[in-house]
């Protein structure tokens, strides 16, 4: 066809296209993980050949991980100074991993998986996805494992059609030959195939020129499991036979993504016949099937730039949107407001210091505390400045006092002496405060015990870009807060009657008057008197860091008010300071090293050591845990002789523990102080250790730990954070060695709950004190840890420094095994949740730590003041059994002021279920080994209330289900464990609970509802085509059901139109008029009504599986007015109006014709159905509080 151009249409698009391309902008850039390219795995290749795709498509992909790539791909490798690049533009890179990677090692913020093989399938691993990561497949067989009917795919064609295609299919074949990969060779029964079968293995690889040269005349490839050189040889006209009972079954088969010709079952009758008539055509096949590639990878395309995008956005705006979620819901407020009216509302000062030329800020500030903007009513605002604000707030009483900048301290005593108020705080003009955060606050000072005599909270800051950042706090920090006071000291709630009673703020302290304040209280009233409120109060400007003399002078006198008179403070970067405390003394340190590494290694660390050290008073001793290494041993012996006093060995006999051995140490040693240093640990400059004494010698410290970096010099410990992916977990971990971190934090001192091992000065006293190591074999992994959090719990500060640097050849540790991290769940949860130098609302998941957790979550009350019960649910999937069954009754729980709490996509660790402090946990349907896990440690650790939904009979899954993945063998095993880790069982259907009965004590049933809001309203069309429409609506977990049916379909596919939704086995391709995939579960109504059948049929085998199931599919149904024919099993008999019969042909043949006969009857039929579901099959009131009773404890 040409158009008026004379120009052809095909060729009018293809040259459009091109100028598309020609002017395509790069936009966020893609990192691709991947090995080295190696073209004997089809996996790698796929990713490499993807990295190329985006580059030819305009786009901007690196190779990440590998070293080697193919040099006639474009396939760049990603650089340090590229990374560099695209921060500095704004960019955000886009991280695409394989299945085969767990994680999030790259720490990309936006992450594409993409899974050429079945999560697990290679490694056993889970992906550990994150909920907002986006998912890719290679296949829908791929997409159904993981329970994902509504997929986006990738089909890459990885397979070079130039190369691998089939001769003439006069040429003669002759050889048979094995693949073989994962299948081990000493399982290969060689009986079972011909004699003078070769091998073709992966250990042994061809090229892909010398692969294609064998297949190609090859006669026939059997093979015990899939794999791409499957396609391959057929695509080059080879059979290929799979051995029958091992991975590959008839399931598969038709799963397979070109289709099954071409291939057979071992145990077929004329296996090879069969696979030999099916190669024909196979090239034909294989193109079409990769069709749609292109418009995949633009899919892939615009939903991953679509995500970075937004990723962006959030980087620059996201903040607001978080900051709207911490207000809190309609509900809630309620509750909040009628708690208040209860006790005595605190009177809230609000002290603002205007300027000359503020008055744009200052009203800005008076706005955001107007009763239309503001929660909290209970407060006195007062302005400070030369003049009175512009104009009044509606609503809003202000008092103006006039103040010059000078007599800001002065005036504010005054003010506060007369206001009447129970707190009040002190803000620039300018600041915002959001819409909960007064009402927030007061709610904790309501709480707060009456040593409180300080509060303060978050903020989010204007950034200079336009976006808002977040400064997330930790609980009172002292070191942070008197090495980077602005970070910490700005906008404190202070109650009036103590503030009177200390005198008010010292007014000849210039800028500093309310951080010399807070240092006075500190000297008076120690550390708890002071609350970290963890909610956002207010907006203010970002954090201008400067030198301030007044700021040093104040830290100074607090200093010499603790005693230290020799104090001083420098400032290393502006608004950083450096506390030197003067100590006179210089005690006896003894290092202890414990020989654990490489002789090589030691040699490093001694004599860095000797070389670094220029303080006097110190010894070393090394701990030989017995090595047998005659290099060593030499090395030992040497040291021995030339060591004298200050180098000493300590020889341990073999298999000793480490922490018998460093707490031998530790009695053996002179030191007044103990270093504990890693082997393969050295010091890069002189005065390290002095840092380490400059804190540790402070009556107030225990341990004192350093800045570690890896060999590449990049963070490997700058402190640790309890509950952080698992129990504990290094921050910044990776991060560059001159990156400042979240809120500076890698620059200044400040005190963590817990402190690396690898180098950790402790005083000897309180080593001894504390019982020194524990030496129980489950907690070797964690001593450090354990020690760290004895000392703390008995009142004492740990202290990281960055002032004292050290590198370490450490690799990182295998993770930790189940019994050492039950060890410390054990000793230590309630603890791990609860990190005093972290922020709640930080993320616990993300590697490194400080991101905020999730711009999604809303603001959910502290757990001693809440109205309603907490839940944590954990749907199956995101289809319509997870919605139906967990999602909307917790939501429409939620709505209705019953219950409060989240739906977590992902499994909830359990340090993150005790942040929660959730009251009840819900599980749903799978048993595979996380699920168990996290359900075994909630019973054995929390105190939360478990519930376990299930909605069907797991033991009897059809086969071919994708659930039956990651059930393992003995599925009843797996159900039995599940039911002694739970508190309740519920179930949808009566048989269900009767199949179970014996099981569990507790079982409910709740039968499924449909929701009003998503069924109540539609209804689909009736006879809009010649013939009628029949329709069938699943998945291919009901393959099998199907099959109950497959002869009428055949015999009545003149007389009707069959209509199928979701699935489609191809032998029924054929028969059927129309196919539509599988949809969103949100737009699952209106596609179901938008059918347009006239009758539905829900055949169903005879199994126990099916006597137990519910019936959702007919509610569906009737809800759209189709009547139904269904099989007569199951349903206990619901009194449906629908027409239930036997399962034999004759019996769907009759009850089909007697609708087709008289529609208008079957029409009426449909609209009983319809009001039936619509009076006694709804998610109503009533229902609500059966899941109510079911999920909560009695």
């Amino acid at each position: 066809m040409s158009n008026t151009l004379g120009v052809d249409g095909y060729r009018l698009e293809q040259a459009m296209a091109r100028l598309q391309l020609i002017y395509t902008k790069p936009a966020h850039p893609y990192y691709i993980a991947a090995p080295d390219y190696r073209e004997t795995s089809s996996g790698v290749c796929t990713l490499h050949y993807l990295c190329h795709a985006l580059n030819l498509s305009g786009r901007e992909a690196y190779i990440c991980g590998g070293k080697v790539v193919n040099p006639e791909l474009k396939t760049p490798l990603l650089d340090q100074a590229t990374a560099d690049r695209h921060i500095a533009s704004g960019k955000v890179p886009i991280t695409v991993y394989p299945e085969v990677t767990s994680g999030n090692p790259l720490s990309g913020k936006v992450v594409a998986r993409y899974l050429l093989n079945v999560e697990g399938f290679l490694t056993g691993r889970a992906m550990e996805e994150e909920p907002d990561d986006l998912l890719f497949y290679y296949d829908a067989r791929i997409a159904a494992k993981k329970g994902v009917s509504v997929a986006d795919l990738l089909c890459f064609p990885i397979i070079d059609i130039s190369l691998f295609n089939a001769p003439d299919p006069s040429v003669p074949r002759q050889g048979h030959y094995l693949y073989q990969n994962r299948h081990p060779l000493d399982q290969v029964d060689y009986a079972s195939l011909p004699a003078g079968i070769r091998l073709l293995s992966v250990a042994n690889p061809l090229s892909l020129v010398e692969l294609a040269k064998v297949l190609r005349s090859a006669e026939v490839l059997y093979s015990y499991e899939w794999s791409m050189t499957c396609a391959i040889a057929v695509l080059c006209g080879c059979p290929v036979i799979f051995m029958a009972g091992h991975s590959v079954d008839q399931v598969f088969l038709d799963g397979i993504f070109f289709g099954r010709q071409g291939f057979a079952l071992s145990d077929e009758t004329d296996a090879l016949e069969v696979a030999r008539a099916g190669v024909q055509g196979a090239l034909q096949r294989y193109v079409a099937v990769t069709e749609p590639f292109w418009q995949q990878l633009d899919v892939f395309i615009e939903k991953t730039q679509a995500a970075a995008q937004q990723q962006a956005l959030a980087d620059k705006q996201g903040m607001l949107a978080w900051l709207e979620q911490r207000c809190p819901e309609e509900p809630q407020r309620a509750a909040l407001m009628q708690r208040l009216a209860s006790g005595r509302a605190p009177m809230l000062g609000v002290l603002v210091l205007g300027s000359d030329d503020a008055d744009q800020a200052l009203m800005r500030t008076l706005e955001s505390l107007a009763p239309d903007q503001c929660l909290y009513r209970h407060l006195q605002v007062v302005t400070l400045g030369a003049a009175t604000p512009a104009s009044d707030v509606p609503g809003l009483s202000v008092h103006h006092r006039p103040c010059q900048a000078a007599q800001r301290s002065e005036v504010i005593n005054r003010v506060v002496a007369d206001s009447g108020c129970d707190w009040f705080m002190v803000v620039e003009a300018g600041v915002e405060f959001t819409p909960g955060g007064l009402l927030l606050v007061a709610l904790e000072l309501v709480n707060a015990a009456d040593a409180c005599v300080a509060a303060y909270a978050d903020e989010a800051m204007r950034m200079g870009n336009g976006s808002l950042g977040i400064s997330l706090r930790p609980d009172l920090n002292l070191d942070l807060l008197l090495s980077l006071p602005a970070s910490v000291s700005p906008h404190w709630l202070l109650r009036s009657s103590e503030f009177l009673a200390q005198g008010g703020f010292d007014t000849g302290c210039g800028q500093a008057f309310e951080l010399e304040y807070q240092l006075r209280l500190v000297e008076q009233r120690g550390l708890s008197g002071i609350e970290h409120i963890s909610e956002p109060l207010l907006v203010s400007e970002a954090l201008r860091f400067a030198d301030c003399a007044s700021e040093r002078e104040v830290v100074g006198r607090h200093l010499k008010a603790r005693g230290y008179a020799q104090a001083h403070v420098d400032s290393h970067l502006p608004g950083h300071y450096r506390l030197d405390y003067g100590h006179a003394d210089q005690p006896m340190v003894s290092i202890v090293i414990l020989l654990d590494g490489a002789l090589e290694q030691f040699q490093r660390c001694i004599e860095a050591l000797l070389q670094h050290t220029d303080y006097p008073c110190y010894e070393v001793l090394l701990l030989d845990p017995g090595s047998d290494e005659p290099q060593v041993r030499q090395w030992l012996q040497g040291i021995e002789q030339i060591g004298g006093d200050q180098l000493r060995v300590l020889s341990f006999a073999q298999g000793q523990c480490p922490a018998l051995l460093r707490n031998d140490a530790g009695r053996l040693a002179r030191g007044e102080y103990l270093l504990w240093l890693d082997a393969t640990a050295a010091p890069i400059a002189k005065g390290w250790l002095q840092q380490l004494l400059n804190h540790a010698q402070r009556p107030e410290v225990a341990a004192v730990g350093a800045k570690l970096l890896s060999m590449n010099g990049r963070i490997h410990h700058a402190g640790l954070v309890l509950g952080l992916r698992g129990p504990v977990g290094r921050v910044f971990a990776g991060y560059a060695h001159s990156d400042s971190g979240y809120m500076q934090r890698l620059t200044v001192d400040q005190n963590y709950s817990a402190l690396s091992g690898e180098c950790l000065m402790v005083r000897r006293d309180l080593f001894v004190e504390a019982g020194g190591f524990d030496e129980a074999p489950a907690l070797a992994r964690w001593m450090d840890v354990d020690l760290c959090l004895r000392l703390r719990q008995a009142g004492y500060l740990n202290v990281w420094t960055p002032h004292a640097q050290l590198l370490i050849d450490r690799p990182a540790m295998a993770d930790a095994s189940v019994e050492e991290e039950d060890a410390l769940y054990a000793r230590w949860l309630p603890v791990l949740a609860h990190d005093p130098a972290y922020n709640r609302h930080l993320s616990l998941a993300h590697a490194g730590g400080f991101k905020v957790a999730s711009l999604q979550s809303t603001w959910q009350p502290p757990q001693g003041q809440r109205e309603m019960p907490v839940l944590v649910v954990h749907p199956l999937d995101q289809g319509e059994l997870g919605y139906s069954r967990v999602v909307r009754p917790f939501n429409g729980l939620k709505a209705a002021g019953y219950i409060d709490g989240r739906v977590s996509p992902g499994l909830t660790p359990l340090v993150e279920l005790e942040r929660l402090a959730a009251d009840v946990v819900v599980f749903q349907g799978g048993l595979d080994a996380p699920r168990l896990e996290v359900m075994r440690r909630i019973q054995a650790f929390s105190r939360a209330f478990t519930v376990l939904e299930l909605s069907d009979y797991l033991p009897d899954l059809p086969v071919g289900s994708a659930r039956r993945e990651g059930l393992g063998e003995d599925v009843f095993h797996s159900l039995q464990q599940a039911l002694g880790c739970v508190d309740r069982l519920v179930v949808p259907t009566a048989a269900l609970a009767q199949a179970f009965a014996g099981l569990h004590g507790d079982i409910r049933v709740v039968e499924t509802r449909l929701s009003i809001d998503a069924w109540r309203h539609i209804r689909g069309q009736r006879r809009t085509a010649g013939r009628p429409r029949l329709g069938w609506v699943g998945s291919s977990e009901q393959a099998s059901d199907l099959e109950v049916i497959a002869p009428v379909i055949k015999a009545l596919t003149a007389d009707v139109e069959w209509v199928f939704f979701g699935f489609c086995p191809n032998s029924l391709r054929p028969y059927v008029h129309e196919y539509h995939e599988g949809v969103e579960v949100q737009q699952y109504p209106q596609k179901l009504a938008g059918l347009n059948l006239d009758l539905a049929l829900v055949p169903l085998q005879q199994t126990l599986f099916n006597v137990c199931r519910g019936n959702q599919r007919q509610l569906e149904f009737g809800a759209c007015a189709v009547p139904v024919i269904c099989s007569d099993i199951g349903q206990e008999q619901d009194d449906l109006p629908v027409s239930r019969v036997h399962n034999s042909y004759e019996h769907w043949i009759e009850a089909i014709g007697l609708h087709l006969a008289n529609l208008d009857a079957a029409q009426r039929r449909g609209d009983e159905l319809r009001d039936a579901v619509h009076r006694c099959w709804m998610l109503d009131e009533d229902h609500l509080q059966r899941w109510r009773s079911a999920w909560l404890p009695a």
